[in-house]
């Protein structure tokens, strides 16, 4: 990252400097060490409010429908993955989202692939991918690992349990749903889905609304828009 050498490199001079000026090693590796830390946080900030108007912009594009110049507009971030750590990754989950939800499964897969593995949506998608694929067993490693890095997103739990349910696991996927219920006391959804499994009864993915639709594994309603409101959820964290 060019943050980090930038900010060593610079640290390194002052503080070398300093200990030409004192002949004293302390005050150099205290030079060293608040240089590293201020020149990280504010380049960091200044490529950080850069993401967050590119990430503005195409959520505007995406209100108004226009997906293939938010997608464009997306990849123009990529010149930003050398100055902050997993802006690549988080781009080509963005960008997997957006294919995903209007339908162009097949080259959203390649992006979902190298996307960002905390982002849960691009994360559920991909396992829908590889589930629409009939690879079962890559949708449910990627399930595991979606709620490893999202434990506190409680549709990522019911998805789970929802697959383990359809492939005969339904003991694993309580478990999953008792796991979820403890992560995330106040979703309700999933305390009734794990009810229902007890009870013999299927899991009701429904009972997510728009979060489900998105996937596409069920009966789209007439009228239904493609992906609109979740790149506003979706928030680049400074790494």
């Amino acid at each position: 990252m060019f943050t980090i050498l930038i900010s060593v490199s610079v640290s390194v001079l002052l503080s070398m400097g300093m200990y030409a000026l004192t002949y004293n090693i302390w005050w150099a590796l205290s030079v060293a060490v608040v240089v590293i830390i201020a020149t990280n946080f504010f380049m960091g900030r200044h490529f950080l409010n850069k993401l967050k108007e590119l990430f503005g912009n195409v959520e505007k594009d995406l209100k108004a429908g226009r997906y293939e110049k938010a997608i464009e507009r997306l990849k123009s971030g990529y010149k930003f993955s050398n100055w902050q750590f997993f802006v690549k990754e988080q781009i080509n989950a963005q960008i997997g989202i957006i294919l995903y939800s209007t339908k162009k499964f097949e080259e959203a897969l390649g992006y979902l692939e190298k996307g960002f593995d905390k982002n849960w949506l691009s994360m559920v998608m991909l396992a829908a991918s590889y589930y629409r694929a009939k690879e079962m067993d890559k949708a449910l490693k990627t399930l595991e690992k979606a709620v490893k890095g999202s434990p506190k997103e409680g549709f990522v739990y019911s998805f789970y349990a929802w697959m383990l349910s359809g492939n005969g696991d339904d003991t694993k996927a309580i478990e999953v749903l008792n796991k979820g219920v403890k992560k995330c006391p106040l979703d309700e959804k999933l305390e009734a889905n794990m009810e229902a499994l007890k009870n013999g009864k299927k899991i009701k993915m429904e009972r997510y609304g728009n979060v489900w639709l998105q996937l596409q594994l069920g009966k789209m309603p007439e009228g239904a828009k493609p992906y609109q409101q979740f790149l506003a959820n979706q928030r680049i964290k400074r790494r």
